[in-house]
């Protein structure tokens, strides 16, 4: 990180408190499998709605603090992991374009989100994660482009990391 990127980081930036953060998603999540009673897919559906909702403002936040934006569906890859690192204080463990695959992929292995959580066989399937995909999903239609975002993996399963995937349409 160069002196420029130390001194943003360091004294411009607003942090999120981790916690905080965490015991949100919790206690949303806590509240949606009362409200859908138990159903995971509606869950899943609300939680990236919610992420929808949450981007706008995420993306002005971003835009007053960092304000680099990609031009190309591909320039997300860098963006969305410093975004991340930004408002969440971590950047994605790994974050890489899948020529193959024509998407772009970000895992996190230690997730901030649900750091800790395992998801019960009652609710195998719960995407924990998910209101990154919907955040992702609405950012890049408010930067004009089409796309859609999947976790496709959670630590909360039992996998190894959470990954997520954009795909351009």
């Amino acid at each position: 990180m160069g002196i420029k990127g130390w001194i943003g980081w360091r004294f411009k930036v607003r942090k999120t408190s981790l916690n905080t953060f965490q015991a949100l998603v919790s206690g949303i999540i806590d509240y949606l499998l009362k409200e859908t009673g138990g159903d995971v897919k509606a869950a899943n559906d609300k939680l990236f709605r919610i992420g929808m909702s949450m981007a706008e403002t995420l993306l002005f936040e971003y835009s007053d603090s960092i304000g680099v934006h990609a031009t190309t569906f591909q320039g997300f890859l860098k963006t969305f992991n410093l975004a991340t690192k930004v408002l969440m204080g971590k950047a994605f463990d790994r974050a890489y374009w899948d020529s193959a695959g024509r998407k772009i992929v970000y895992a996190y292995e230690d997730c901030p989100i649900c750091e800790g959580v395992k998801i019960s066989e009652e609710y195998k399937g719960l995407k924990y994660c998910h209101i990154m995909s919907g955040v992702f999903h609405h950012v890049l239609s408010l930067r004009g482009f089409a796309g859609e975002c999947e976790e496709v993996q959670c630590k909360t399963w039992g996998d190894e990391a959470c990954v997520w995937e954009l795909r351009e349409k």
